[in-house]
């Protein structure tokens, strides 16, 4: 695998973690881009912006992470696909402070793989770590999440599978690599910020559309998982669309959960993040 650090071309291993670039703080986004367009490129920078001052970052003097222009982005990333051989791909853009107010910038890309069309839930035994801060940054070394990555790929792995995890009180977070939402009959629930949950772009995204079309929409505290769930979303940013069904839910090595009635509710609300979503593409080719 290239890399790309700071202008540099850099040889690295396949499947290389965050950790393994910057084993101290860093903040990191993810995203997708598939056929030279990028979806909601601007949310990331916009969340990373956000993260920078914790780690005593100024957002407006990184190379890439400043902001989305073609101009920053075109010759990076074209090159990083190029040299990966990669038409789609999931991109790692990792941020890292280096002592001196400024910051060592990694793009690194991987294969994307295929959107599936509903996800398997499976409950973990790792619970979502107190964060540092609220609202948590996306940040590394990343190890909670990286264990409860590891906890589900022993459990199921295959990529229609989502690990679910609680907090320390056992309410519902998120995922290893997602976010969640439900709709309950009534109203769209989101996992509230102080279950140490992730600010899920794609999960801002729908919470926003459905509120602008004047949907119910709450953040909850959930003990455990929602079984009074109609239908269960599962968000990530990396998904064509941002989001797909959850199929069913385990837990105990039972099955726990599955989605009742009717998907009117939650199919209407995919495409509406959908439509949202592609509105908001960028083309860096």
């Amino acid at each position: 695998m290239i890399g790309w650090r700071q202008g540099e071309w850099v040889t690295l291993p396949d499947g290389t973690e965050v950790s393994a670039l910057v084993p101290g703080p860093s903040l990191f986004e993810t995203f997708a881009v598939r056929s030279g367009r990028i979806s909601c490129l601007g949310d990331h920078l916009d969340r990373l912006a956000l993260a920078c001052p914790r780690l005593g970052l100024d957002p407006m003097r990184l190379m890439l992470g400043a902001d989305a222009q073609l101009a920053r982005w075109s010759k990076p990333l074209g090159g990083l696909l190029g040299r990966n051989v990669l038409t789609d791909a999931i991109v790692r853009l990792l941020v890292a402070p280096r002592g001196d107010g400024m910051a060592t910038e990694w793009l690194t890309v991987r294969p994307l793989p295929a959107t599936p069309s509903a996800i398997d839930l499976y409950q973990l035994k790792t619970r979502r770590d107190a964060p540092e801060w609220l609202p948590r940054p996306k940040s590394g070394p990343w190890k909670n999440s990286s264990e409860a990555w590891s906890e589900l790929r022993a459990m199921a792995d295959r990529p229609d599978a989502e690990g679910v995890q609680l907090d320390a009180r056992g309410c519902l977070s998120e995922g290893s690599r997602s976010s969640f939402a439900w709709w309950d009959g009534e109203c769209w629930n989101f996992p509230a910020v102080e279950t140490g949950r992730l600010p899920g772009t794609s999960l801002a995204q729908l919470r926003s559309v459905l509120a602008q079309t004047g949907r119910p929409v709450r953040d909850v505290s959930w003990p455990s998982f929602p079984g009074n769930a109609q239908s269960m979303l599962v968000l990530r940013s990396t998904f064509e669309g941002g989001a797909v069904l959850a199929r069913s839910y385990h837990a105990q090595g039972r099955l726990a959960w599955q989605p009742s009635g009717p998907q009117a509710e939650a199919t209407r609300a995919l495409a509406m993040l959908a439509a949202w979503r592609a509105q908001r593409c960028i083309s860096f080719a």
